[in-house]
């Protein structure tokens, strides 16, 4: 019989038992996610979640091919966890020395679907900017940039709010925004931006109370702002005092300096964290407060340097 050589150990006998009994134990688990008990799935629920990336194979593998049941609260749980590493990554980056608001916002889309595919609509913006650059190399005698911009995306493609739903989470992740073209003042001004940024525009949003609009710079230095919420439609300085007066707020000169894309980012950040609230998803809240306290630590700490 062949004998283990002095420098070969024995097979761990005792770590295998370990694994199969823990195991056989989140197999017992998944069963009873089927279990039509509400108290029973809900502690078995708290369990599976508690074990974090220990019982990941075994959800996803009740999630493609288990009773129907135990499949939704599954893939419940999956998503959670998927949430959970998605608002971690975004604390980081709400935590780095700059900001860039596409990427913040492209993953903040994964916070509804972690496993989001961004490219489409990365690509999406590529074309709509290169539309705006070709009409801009055509030659004299066009609308100056942010009429050409607010033509082209507000009322030829018919990107506008959504006054109907104002604070579904669909008009605030910028992925949805580009499919159904409809979204919030903020989202909808980051689209502008980012097709202004690749179509080499400078423009730059202005958080005004509860309405964000959009500062197009001409190729003389002057600017013009536009209403991404409204169609892309011009503003006036004398419309913004309008509306700050409507809603009985003073004129404040910090509302109209060009917006920081952290600062950006923690306004939506807010949005979609008062849009779950509305809606009762209770974790998704804690999630982004904890996105939200990073990004509010940064720029304390930027405020006091």
């Amino acid at each position: 019989m062949l004998q283990p050589s002095p420098t070969e150990s024995a097979p761990p006998i005792a770590a295998e038992a370990e694994h199969a009994r823990r195991q056989r134990e989140l197999a017992t688990f998944g069963s009873l996610l089927a279990d039509s008990s509400p108290l029973v799935q809900r502690e078995v629920r708290r369990e599976l979640e508690r074990r974090g990336k220990q019982a990941l194979p075994l959800l996803t593998a009740v999630a493609r091919g288990g009773e129907a049941r135990a499949r939704t609260a599954a893939r419940a749980i999956l998503l959670g966890h998927g949430r959970s590493r998605v608002a971690a990554r975004l604390a980081k980056l709400a935590l780095a020395p700059t900001v860039d608001l596409e990427r913040g916002l492209l993953l903040l889309s994964r916070f509804e679907e972690p496993e989001l595919d961004v490219r489409p609509y990365m690509l999406a913006m590529d074309a709509m900017a290169a539309e705006v650059l070709k009409r801009l190399e055509a030659g004299p005698g066009l609308p100056s940039r942010a009429a050409l911009l607010g033509g082209y995306l507000g009322r030829e493609l018919g990107y506008r709010g959504d006054a109907e739903d104002y604070h579904h989470p669909d008009n605030v992740y910028l992925h949805r925004s580009i499919v159904r073209k409809r979204g919030l003042p903020l989202t909808l001004s980051a689209l502008y931006l980012f097709v202004a940024r690749r179509a080499g525009l400078r423009a730059a949003p202005v958080a005004l109370p509860g309405h964000v609009i959009l500062r197009v710079y001409e190729a003389d230095g002057r600017a013009a702002l536009l209403d991404p919420f409204h169609a892309g439609t011009a503003l006036s300085d004398r419309d913004c005092l309008q509306y700050l007066a409507q809603h009985g707020l003073p004129f404040e000169p910090r509302w109209f300096v060009d917006a920081t894309d952290r600062a950006l980012l923690g306004r939506h950040v807010g949005n979609l964290h008062h849009s779950y609230r509305q809606r009762g998803l209770e974790r998704e809240v804690r999630l982004l407060e904890c996105v939200a306290r990073a990004i509010a630590q940064r720029t304390q700490g930027e405020e006091r340097a």
